[in-house]
């Protein structure tokens, strides 16, 4: 017999490789985690879509506010008002009440200082308000319709 250069290389095999290791997890409790993850995950997606639909009241409200005039003012907040407490609670408010009633709602002292704690007066009567006082006016009804929070 005779050896060609290449005789020994001929009788060689292929290298068996192993298979790949799988991805599927092999134990119960993968599949529990990734339960409890994706359960999770649409819990949070659920109640942001929630919140969304819960303050639309308050983006409704910033829409009408940006073409409303001051005379308009203490109207808006008071529909904004009715939105998000009973009706009982609101509705008769006026005056000095319904100013520490916004106040209370926002946490600051937003309606009780000037120029804001004139906002009813503006409503009912012909009195103006100059350019810097409407600016702040719109200002602080654009924050009360952000930043209230309703308390039980």
């Amino acid at each position: 017999m005779k050896l060609t250069p290449n005789a020994a290389l001929e009788n060689l095999h292929d290298y068996c490789q192993p298979a790949p290791p799988s991805w599927v997890p092999q134990t119960i409790g993968w599949y529990a985690l990734f339960a409890v993850v994706g359960l999770s995950f649409l819990w949070l997606i659920g109640s942001m879509i929630h919140g969304w639909f819960k303050d639309r009241y308050r983006r409704e409200a910033l829409r009408e506010l940006a073409t409303a005039t001051p005379r308009q003012f203490s109207a808006l907040l008071k529909r904004t008002a009715l939105c998000a407490w009973p009706r009982d609670k609101v509705a008769s408010l006026s005056g000095d009440a319904w100013l520490r009633f916004l106040d209370k709602a926002v946490g600051r002292n937003l309606f009780q200082s000037a120029p804001c704690n004139r906002i009813e007066e503006m409503a009912f009567q012909k009195s103006t308000a100059s350019t810097e006082e409407e600016q702040v006016l719109r200002t602080s009804v654009a924050e009360w319709i952000r930043r209230h929070r309703v308390q039980a």
